[in-house]
Formats: structure tokens, C-alpha cells, sequence
């Protein structure tokens, strides 16, 4: 408590020599609070700053962090590298206060930048992830869109949310086919950010969807009710309405097991490639009939990947999602080496 005070007490006094003194106090704590000072009265002073530099190699990692944050503040492409070491191993506190520096000091095409925000999606805290993507949306990352689609079905609304909106912000028309199917979102405010996130990249396919009235009475419909959800799934796959693709895909992640066993089924009949991915994932489901379904759906598909994934299948939990999986890998390997003779 008596070096906090003294601390104050050179600050007030603007005393910048004393403050430099404590930097190398044997307290990590008091190295911190005595930088965070000298920072404040020093800040418009680029030279004396630069005597603080040191810190960023000090012993202890909080103290290193927090003169990286610092220096940050000035746009110091010169602590990146110590940013590596907050995204990774940094407090909550800190992971957060980085990416929001990052829009206001630092470029959007340095893959620095890149890599640390790529890190920070992956963390298992939503805080971080959630800050993350709301700085691809801010910095306008065009070239992460495709990381940014993960969290278009989040179980986190705001995220899902947040998401949209990014989408929308990097511009690439990649993300078109997901923010087609945030259309049909369970909450009001996603469908919402989807539209005007269409409209804001304004690629032809999503313009044209929103003008489009049959296609927008089955968005309808998908919003209103689980009855007319599962009419409208089951329809689109019955009609084969390739341009209800997205909608299905959305269907997929819905909280009602019915309606996603009724999207698989009605992906199989469109059998597009696009949908491989999403299957691929439907067979972590948390129910064993879900799991089965996307197996049976798989077995349409000509492709490596969904072979590997059926195969994968055969150490599934459930013996009847094992037995379904079993089946469908024998008849698709069969089918495999009769094209290429080669079997897996």
C-alpha cells in the first residue's frame, strides 16, 4: 500500500525520474504500477518511452504483458511478438484488451495479426472467442471469412450474431450461403444482421434471394413454426429446390432433433458436395438416430472424405450407429475400388 501511495505521489508530481527507478524494483507488482504511471505523464514523449523497453523481457510474464499493452497503445509493431505469448498464455483480461487494440493500432494484411486472432478463435473461453470475431468484423479481414463461418451456428446467440455481422463487414462473398441460412435463425436479431449483411456485400446470389418471393415464403415458414419447419425442410429436399440448399444446411443445427433428421434427409436427395462437411459433422450428434441418418445420407457420396468419415463412424458408442456404419463402409468401399481399384 505504501509504494501504491508513493507511486501516486510521483505521478502527481510528475516525477518521471523516480517512476524510471521503480521500474526495476524487485516486485513485479511494483514494476507494473510504477510503468503504468511513467506511461501516463511519458506518453507524449516517444524517447523516454523507449527507456522502458527492457520490461519487455523482464523475468515475470504479467510484467512483459503489460509493457507490450502498453507500448501497443502506440501502434509498436515492435511488440507483436510479445503478443504471441498474451494470446497464448495471457490472462482473460489481458487476451481481451489486445484484440480490442488491435482495429484502432495495427493492419489488417500483416499475418502477424492474422495468426494471433486465428489463435484467439480457437481458445475454449467464448469471451475471447466472441472478442475475436468482432475485430475480424471491425479490421474488415476479408481473408478470414472463412474462419469466421464456424461461428455462424454457435450455440452462443450473441456470437452467432457478432458472426453475421463480421461476415457482412469482410465483404467476401463466400459467406453467402451461410448468411442465407442465418435467414431462417432461431433468434430475430441474426436473421436481422443476415439480411443486412447480404445487402452490405451485395453479391448477386444473396441479392437475388431476398427479391426472390417463393424463396423468401420458404424463409417464412422455416421462422414461424416447428410444423412449418418441418413442412418446408421436407419439401425443399421432395421439390429437389436446389436454391433451399442454405436453408437445409441452417436446418442441420436446429435445437429440434426432428427437423435435423428431416434436413439430412432431405440433403440426401440434393446430393451436393457442399453439404459433405456438414454431415461429416452431424456424426458427433448427441443422438444416435441423427448420427445414423448422416451416415446413411454419406453413403450417396463418391469422395474420400466421406468414406473416411463412415470408417471413422465404426468406433462410434451406439452399436447400432456402429452396425449402420459397418454396412455403409463395406457397400462404399465396394463401390470405391470398382471406380478407382482401390480400396481403403
Amino acid at each position: 500500500m505504501f509504494e501504491k501511495k508513493k507511486i501516486q505521489k510521483f505521478k502527481d508530481e510528475n516525477r518521471a525520474d523516480k517512476l524510471f527507478s521503480l521500474l526495476r524494483h524487485r516486485k513485479s507488482q511494483i514494476r507494473i504500477d510504477a510503468l503504468v504511471a511513467y506511461f501516463d505523464i511519458q506518453n507524449n514523449n516517444p524517447e523516454e518511452l523507449e527507456k522502458a523497453r527492457f520490461l519487455l523481457k523482464d523475468k515475470v510474464q504479467v510484467v512483459r504483458n503489460r509493457a507490450a499493452l502498453l507500448f501497443a497503445r502506440h501502434g509498436d509493431p515492435g511488440v507483436i511478438d510479445n503478443f504471441q505469448e498474451i494470446i497464448s498464455g495471457g490472462s482473460p483480461g489481458e487476451q481481451i484488451e489486445l484484440i480490442r487494440i488491435l482495429p484502432h493500432y495495427y493492419s489488417k494484411n500483416d499475418d502477424r495479426i492474422t495468426q494471433i486472432l486465428a489463435i484467439a478463435l480457437k481458445d475454449k473461453k467464448q469471451a475471447i472467442q466472441g472478442e475475436a470475431v468482432r475485430t475480424i468484423g471491425e479490421m474488415e479481414m476479408e481473408t478470414m471469412a472463412f474462419y469466421l463461418l464456424d461461428f455462424v451456428n454457435h450455440s452462443n446467440s450473441r456470437i452467432r450474431h457478432d458472426a453475421v455481422v463480421a461476415l457482412g463487414r469482410t465483404k467476401n462473398s463466400m459467406a453467402i450461403e451461410a448468411l442465407i441460412g442465418s435467414l431462417t435463425d432461431s433468434s430475430a436479431d441474426v436473421r436481422r444482421a443476415a439480411e443486412e449483411s447480404i445487402r452490405l456485400i451485395g453479391d448477386d446470389r444473396g441479392i437475388n434471394s431476398l427479391k426472390d418471393a417463393p424463396f423468401m415464403l420458404m424463409v417464412k415458414n422455416m421462422n414461424e413454426s416447428v410444423a412449418n419447419s418441418l413442412t418446408t425442410v421436407t419439401n425443399i429436399g421432395k421439390q429437389r429446390k436446389e436454391c433451399g440448399l442454405p436453408l437445409l444446411h441452417k436446418a442441420c443445427y436446429d435445437e429440434y432433433k426432428s427437423i435435423r433428421l428431416e434436413a439430412i434427409k432431405s440433403i440426401s436427395l440434393l446430393r451436393s458436395d457442399l453439404s459433405i462437411s456438414i454431415l461429416i459433422e452431424l456424426l458427433s450428434d448427441k443422438y444416435y438416430d441423427v448420427r445414423i441418418e448422416a451416415i446413411r445420407s454419406l453413403a450417396k457420396y463418391n469422395t474420400e472424405s466421406a468414406l473416411n468419415a463412415v470408417k471413422k463412424a465404426i468406433n462410434d458408442p451406439n452399436t447400432n450407429v456402429r452396425n449402420e456404419a459397418k454396412k455403409t463402409f463395406s457397400t462404399m468401399n465396394l463401390r470405391a475400388s470398382s471406380i478407382s481399384g482401390r480400396k481403403y
